[in-house]
């Protein structure tokens, strides 16, 4: 009766069937939240919720996690997330629809592809101040 252990070449594939269009939501993926302080990892649970191919706002996760005047501190918290598709930051959207900024490779233009990819993108047209 040992510890489950995690296979990385199984991540590997997944990653690379996500990468094909694969819905995935990496839930069962052990994520070590390092000594990220209560709020972000708070933040970070919450994001884990947002299913594949769903968008939410800053201020959404904010109050999701119970702090509803926080959307400014829920970016921060995306900003330092370091391991983007499993805690699913390009998700993670400004109110209107805007794309908002992307700390990953590849900037927003990266989270577009990711939202596109997922089919989540809430604007028909090119957001506006990006």
């Amino acid at each position: 009766m040992g510890v489950p252990t995690f296979r990385v070449d199984r991540l590997i594939e997944r990653l690379q069937a996500f990468a094909r269009g694969a819905a995935d939501d990496f839930l069962d993926v052990p994520v070590d939240f390092g000594r990220a302080a209560d709020f972000t990892r708070r933040v970070w649970t919450a994001c884990r919720t947002i299913g594949y191919g769903m968008v939410a706002t800053y201020a959404e996760l904010a109050a999701r996690v119970g702090s509803p005047r926080a959307a400014r501190a829920v970016g921060n918290a995306m900003a330092a997330n370091r391991v983007p598709l499993i805690i699913p930051c390009h998700r993670v959207i400004a109110c209107g629809g805007r794309i908002g900024r992307y700390s990953a490779p590849g900037g927003p233009l990266m989270k577009r592809r990711l939202l596109d990819l997922e089919a989540a993108a809430r604007c028909a047209g090119p957001p506006a101040g990006d």
